[in-house]
C-alpha cells in the first residue's frame, strides 16, 4: 500500500507506527529512514481514507504505540521477508508469474511498486506541463533520497511495463535517428 501509493521503502512502511500516521492531514511521518534522516509524506486522499478503514479493521484506533503492519501473535511489526511472503502468495493467488525468467532477473517485488510510483510521478508531472527535470529535484526529496543522481536511477524502466511510454518516446526519436538504408 506504502510503496505504491506513497513511494516509500519497505523497511519505511514497516516501521511506522500509528503515531506516525496523521489522518487529518493526510500525511505520514518517517522518523528514521534511511540515513537516519526523517521527512512528511503528504498521502493522496484516497489513501488516508483507505489507512483510516485499516486502523479500524485493525482495532489500533488510539493506540499510538500500536504498528501500522503487525505480526498478530507479537507486539512486532512484519518483517520484510514477512511482507515477500504475502507478496507472493498474492501473485500465486493472482496467477501472475515471470515464465522464463533467468537466475539472475528481478521479478515483480516490492521494491518494484516504488518505481511504479516514481515513474507515475515523472509521468503526471510532464502530462501537467511540467519538465521532468524540474520534477526530479522535489521527488527526490520525497523519496529521501541523498542526491538527484538517486532519483535519475528510478527514470530507468522496462518496455514491456510501459509500452505507451515506449511508443511515444519512439514517435519523438523517429525524426532523430534517421533510418539507414544498409547493402549486404
Amino acid at each position: 500500500m506504502c510503496p505504491y501509493g506513497c513511494g516509500l521503502r519497505i523497511g519505511e512502511t514497516l516501521a511506522l507506527k500509528m503515531r506516525d500516521v496523521d489522518l487529518i492531514g493526510g500525511t505520514l511521518i518517517m522518523r528514521h529512514t534511511k540515513g537516519d534522516k526523517q521527512r512528511l509524506v503528504p498521502m493522496h486522499p484516497l489513501l488516508t481514507e483507505i489507512l483510516e478503514r485499516y486502523r479500524l479493521t485493525m482495532g489500533i484506533v488510539g493506540v499510538p504505540d500500536a504498528w501500522l503492519f503487525p505480526v498478530f501473535v507479537k507486539d512486532e511489526s512484519m518483517t520484510p521477508k514477512d511482507t515477500q511472503h504475502w507478496f507472493e502468495k498474492i501473485l500465486r493467488l493472482a496467477e501472475i508469474s515471470s515464465p522464463g525468467r533467468k537466475k539472475h532477473e528481478r521479478s515483480p517485488c516490492l521494491h518494484c511498486m516504488r518505481h511504479v510510483f516514481v515513474f507515475k510521478s515523472f509521468a503526471k508531472a510532464e502530462k501537467a506541463g511540467r519538465k521532468i527535470d524540474d520534477s526530479v529535484p522535489y521527488l527526490s526529496i520525497y523519496l529521501g533520497h541523498d542526491s538527484l543522481q538517486e532519483t535519475e536511477k528510478y527514470m530507468k524502466f522496462s518496455s514491456e511495463l510501459f509500452p505507451v511510454a515506449m511508443e511515444l518516446f519512439s514517435d519523438y526519436s523517429a525524426d532523430v535517428f534517421p533510418e539507414v538504408a544498409h547493402e549486404t
